[in-house]
């Protein structure tokens, strides 16, 4: 899989989380970034977060695996 930190500065890091229901499994990549998400604060660019989310798509088109979903989150401390 394609590393995503290297398609943009704003990855932090990234991982494959399974979801289990009653039914079904899933896989998700979970990106983190440092980019502020939510729209109205300081330092919220929407251009930066376009590019996380290229770089996330990237890496989901490169796995070898197949990934269900992609959630994006904002970095923990």
């Amino acid at each position: 899989m394609a590393d995503a930190s290297v398609m943009s500065a704003h990855v932090i890091r990234n991982w494959i989380e399974w979801e289990i229901g009653s039914t079904q499994q899933s896989r998700v990549l979970v990106i983190e970034t440092d980019a502020e998400m939510r729209p109205g604060e300081t330092g919220y660019d929407v251009a930066i977060l376009e590019e996380v989310r290229t770089a996330a798509a990237l890496m989901l088109n490169a796995s070898a695996s197949p990934i269900d979903r992609i959630r994006i989150v904002p970095v923990r401390y």
